[in-house]
C-alpha cells in the first residue's frame, strides 16, 4: 500500500525538477487522490442511500474528471493539470452547493485554500475567492428562488464538517512541512557551499603556490644554464632538479585536476582487470628521482600473476600519491616496504616507512578535507590534497584504506581493492601501462 502511494505521488515528477517544485507537484497530486476517493465515496454512499441520485451522479463525474489530473501531469503539461484541477473542484463545489446550500461550502473554503497554495499570483487568488463567495452566499439567501435546492439533515451535516477540517488541517500542515523541508534543504546548501568556498580559497592559494614556484624555479635555473661559463658538471644537476620540478608539478597538476573534477561530480571509476605488479613497477620507475635524492631504498614483495579489478589511471594516482608521502616524510638512507598478498579475495597492498609518523589525532584528519601543506624531511611541500585525494579514489574503486602511525617510529598504509582475474590483458590496458 505503501508502495503504491509513493507511485501515485510521484506520477510527473522527473529528476531534474528541483526540490520546491517537486515537493508541490506531489502536493497536487495529493489533492487529486484525496478528491478522487472522497468524492466516489460520497457517490456510493448517495447511490446506495437512495435519497439523492442528482448529487450522486454530480460525485461520480467529478470523481472521474480527477482522474485526468494525473494524465496531464504524465503529458508534463503541470500549469494546465492545476488550473483544470481548480476548475473541476470549484464548479463541482459551486454546483453541490446550488443543489443543497449546506452541505459544501466548508469544501469550498477547501478549494480557497487549495488556490492560495497552489497559485502566487494575487489577481488569481482575489478572483477564486470572490467567486466562491458568491457561490456560497446566494444559496443561502436565495434558496426559496433556485430549483432542487435542499437542505441535507444534520446527520450529514456531522460528517462534511469535520471531513472538511481534517482536509483543510492536513492541507496547511503539508505545505508547512514542505515550506520547512525547502528551508532545511536551503541551509544544507548554504553550508555546503561554504564548505565548498572554503576549499576553493585553499585550493587558489594552494595552486599559487604549488604551480607559480616550479616554474619561477625552472626559469631561474634555465637562464642560468645560457650563460656559456656554467660547467658540464652544474648543468647536469640543473638538469635533474629541472626534472624534479616538473615532476613535482605534473603530481601537482595531477592531484588538482582530479580533484577538480570530483567536486563537479565528474569522477566516476571504469573498472578493468590488470597486473598489479606492472603497474607497481611503473609507478616506482617514475619516482626514481625522489628516491635517489634521499637515497631511499624501496623493499617490494609483490607475487606475480596478482591481478586487481578496479580503474588503472585511478590506482596509479593513489600509489603515487602514497608513495610519494613515504618518501617525502622519510629521513634520507631510509627504507619503504611494499608489501602485496592475496586476502579475502582483495588485493592487499601495504605501504610501510620508517619516517616521522604522525599523531593519532593527525591520523583521524587525514580524509576530513584539505589539510594545510607539510614539508618533509628534507622541506619537500606537499599540496594538502594527496590522502584526501586518495580516499575519495579508494573508494569509488570498492576499496578500503587504513593508516597506523607513531610519531618518530613511521606509518604503515593499508590498501584494500577487488581481486581482478587472471586474464590477458587488453590492448588498451597494455597501452596505459607502456
Amino acid at each position: 500500500m505503501v508502495a503504491l502511494w509513493q507511485r501515485v505521488e510521484s506520477i510527473g515528477v522527473t529528476p531534474d525538477m528541483s526540490y520546491l517544485q517537486n515537493r508541490r507537484l506531489k502536493m497536487v497530486n495529493l489533492i487529486a487522490v484525496s478528491a478522487f476517493i472522497g468524492s466516489l465515496c460520497y457517490g456510493l454512499g448517495n447511490i446506495l442511500g437512495g435519497q439523492h441520485p442528482i448529487l450522486a451522479i454530480v460525485d461520480i463525474f467529478y470523481s472521474l474528471g480527477t482522474l485526468f489530473v494525473f494524465r496531464l501531469h504524465c503529458q508534463y503539461r503541470y500549469a494546465e493539470a492545476k488550473v483544470y484541477l481548480l476548475i473541476i473542484s470549484s464548479l463541482f463545489l459551486i454546483t453541490i452547493n446550488f443543489l443543497s446550500y449546506n452541505i459544501a461550502e466548508y469544501y469550498l473554503l477547501c478549494v480557497l485554500i487549495v488556490s492560495i497554495l497552489v497559485f502566487h499570483r494575487i489577481w488569481v487568488q482575489a478572483v477564486i475567492c470572490g467567486s466562491l463567495v458568491v457561490a456560497i452566499l446566494v444559496p443561502k439567501f436565495f434558496a426559496e428562488h433556485l430549483p432542487y435546492t435542499f437542505a441535507v439533515g444534520e446527520d450529514r451535516l456531522l460528517v462534511n464538517v469535520p471531513i472538511a477540517i481534517l482536509f483543510i488541517f492536513i492541507l496547511v500542515r503539508h505545505f508547512k512541512s514542505i515550506q520547512q523541508s525547502y528551508q532545511e534543504e536551503i541551509e544544507k546548501q548554504q553550508i555546503h557551499l561554504e564548505e565548498l568556498n572554503r576549499d576553493k580559497e585553499q585550493l587558489f592559494a594552494i595552486v599559487a603556490h604549488d604551480i607559480r614556484s616550479p616554474l619561477v624555479a625552472t626559469s631561474q635555473i634555465l637562464q642560468m644554464l645560457c650563460q656559456e661559463e656554467t660547467d658540464e658538471q652544474l648543468k647536469k644537476r640543473a638538469i635533474q632538479q629541472i626534472n624534479a620540478q616538473l615532476l613535482a608539478m605534473t603530481e601537482n597538476v595531477d592531484n588538482l585536476l582530479h580533484w577538480s573534477s570530483q567536486n563537479l561530480k565528474g569522477l566516476v571509476s571504469r573498472p578493468l582487470n590488470f597486473p598489479v605488479e606492472q603497474l607497481l613497477t611503473q609507478v616506482l620507475h617514475g619516482m626514481k628521482t625522489q628516491t635517489a635524492e634521499k637515497n631511499v631504498r624501496i623493499e617490494t614483495n609483490n607475487p606475480e600473476g596478482l591481478s586487481m579489478f578496479a580503474d588503472l589511471e585511478q590506482i596509479r594516482i593513489i600509489l603515487r600519491n602514497i608513495l610519494n608521502n613515504a618518501i617525502k616524510f622519510s629521513y634520507e638512507n631510509g627504507q619503504i616496504d611494499i608489501t602485496v598478498q592475496e586476502a579475502d579475495k582483495q588485493v592487499h597492498i601495504s605501504v610501510k616507512d620508517w619516517g616521522v609518523g604522525m599523531s593519532g589525532k593527525k591520523v583521524k584528519e587525514l580524509f576530513s578535507q584539505p589539510q594545510h601543506p607539510s614539508y618533509g624531511t628534507s622541506g619537500e611541500r606537499g599540496t594538502g590534497l594527496g590522502l584526501v585525494l586518495v580516499n575519495n579514489l579508494v573508494q569509488i574503486n570498492q576499496g578500503t584504506i587504513a593508516v597506523m602511525s607513531r610519531e618518530n617510529f613511521g606509518t604503515t598504509i593499508h590498501l584494500r581493492f577487488p581481486l581482478g582475474t587472471i586474464v590477458e590483458a587488453p590492448r588498451s590496458v597494455v597501452a596505459a601501462m607502456e
